[in-house]
């Protein structure tokens, strides 16, 4: 058993610095003063006593310098760490805090914990951000009042009007006839009488190509793009994308979405500590609802939300596949014009070139928006056969 372990003892609230013995015996220790850095033999100091279990002892930290805190405020400090921790573990008057932070050290210095922790902790990120954020987000979006919808539709609106969006080139007339029809043979079947839609039309461009889409903002604000509206050849096309859009607004998937964003970005700072990522995050919200990169569970409930309208409308769900199938080609005609493009000018503007795939890479994201999938096209031919035996339910 160790009697005696070497170090340093400093009065309470001083920096005088005297040699001194520490010995534990039982229930309580004593620190002998041997010298005092001054080397002035009239400044005495008794010795110290006290319980062990009411001594306070800093975590190990490698080989650094161990700490105690005496009872009477006074410091005792060693190197001698494995004599320390000899005692903690052989005495049962030892603070058992004290034991726990020694046994956690040991497996903090073992190779073989250190992998099974650092296996456990990818488990639980990989877990909660597979799992866990998702429901986090659609918990906390579906207790949202509506008139958070409403501010951060508005204030997105407002963004996208400044950097996305230019004013449309559609008649009034156009506008109006749409409007007028989506008022009353859509919107009495919106889901939701606390949610106030509004048609809003606008023109997208970028790269000079412009864009057809439509999305929808928590408010109940939906955007149409002139383009969008330039290759549906029939009004229950542009009605099909108008009910799907309304979908994604009654089943708050803006807002899931912006909560996962803002869940995975917050993440990033506390683990990172990257104080910008506030800001980047604020700018992003507008942009992330522009681009409507909704996920596959977003899209299939939105497409099951418009069928089921469709249906109890009467209109045939194969409109859906129609105009998604359109703007598909579109994208396709688009990006092969800006390849073709982009390899005319390759030897004499290749800064311009690159600035170019910049922009065709924003264009495809933009066109991706509603992939069209095998999944998709079997759903919307499954209810339209049931529209051709006239059901208003698709079983």
């Amino acid at each position: 058993m160790i009697n005696s372990i070497s170090g340093k003892w400093y009065p309470k609230d001083s920096s005088v610095q005297c040699a001194a013995q520490l010995t534990v015996a039982k229930t309580r220790y004593e620190v002998k003063i041997v010298s005092s850095e001054t080397g002035n033999d009239s400044e005495r100091h008794q010795n110290i006593t006290g319980q062990w279990s009411q001594v306070t002892i800093n975590d190990r930290l490698g080989n650094t310098e161990r700490k105690l805190t005496l009872t009477d405020g006074s410091l005792f400090t060693t190197h001698n760490n494995d004599a320390i921790d000899t005692i903690i573990n052989s005495n049962k008057n030892s603070d058992t805090a004290s034991k726990w932070r020694l046994r956690l050290h040991r497996h903090e210095t073992k190779m073989t914990s250190v992998l099974t922790m650092l296996v456990i902790t990818v488990v639980f990120v990989f877990s909660f951000i597979k799992w866990g954020i998702p429901w986090t987000s659609q918990t906390v979006a579906h207790a949202l009042p509506q008139q958070t919808g409403e501010f951060i539709g508005h204030q997105s609106l407002d963004f996208m009007d400044r950097y996305f969006l230019e004013p449309t080139q559609i008649s009034d007339a156009k506008q109006q006839e749409i409007t007028s029809r989506f008022e009353a043979r859509l919107k009495p079947f919106g889901g939701n009488d606390n949610i106030q839609y509004r048609l809003h039309f606008r023109d997208m461009s970028i790269g000079g190509s412009s864009l057809p889409n439509a999305f929808a903002l928590p408010s109940g604000d939906i955007i149409l793009t002139d383009k969008f509206v330039e290759l549906s050849q029939n009004d229950d096309e542009i009605d099909a994308v108008l009910l799907h859009e309304m979908g994604h607004v009654v089943e708050r998937h803006s807002l899931e979405m912006l909560t996962q964003n803002s869940l995975t970005t917050m993440i990033v700072i506390l683990v990172l500590g990257n104080p910008d990522g506030i800001s980047e995050l604020a700018t992003g919200l507008g942009t992330a609802l522009v681009s409507n990169h909704y996920s596959r569970q977003y899209e299939t409930e939105a497409d099951e939300f418009a069928f089921n309208r469709m249906l109890k409308i009467g209109i045939d769900p194969q409109a859906f596949v129609d105009i998604l199938s359109r703007m598909e080609e579109y994208s396709t005609v688009a990006e092969n014009t800006e390849d073709g493009n982009k390899s005319e000018n390759k030897r004499e503007q290749e800064t311009k070139a690159n600035d170019e795939a910049v922009e065709e890479d924003k264009i495809s994201d933009f066109l991706s928006t509603h992939p069209r999938t095998q999944l998709r096209i079997k759903m919307a031919n499954r209810y339209s056969k049931c529209f051709e035996q006239k059901l208003t339910v698709c079983e």
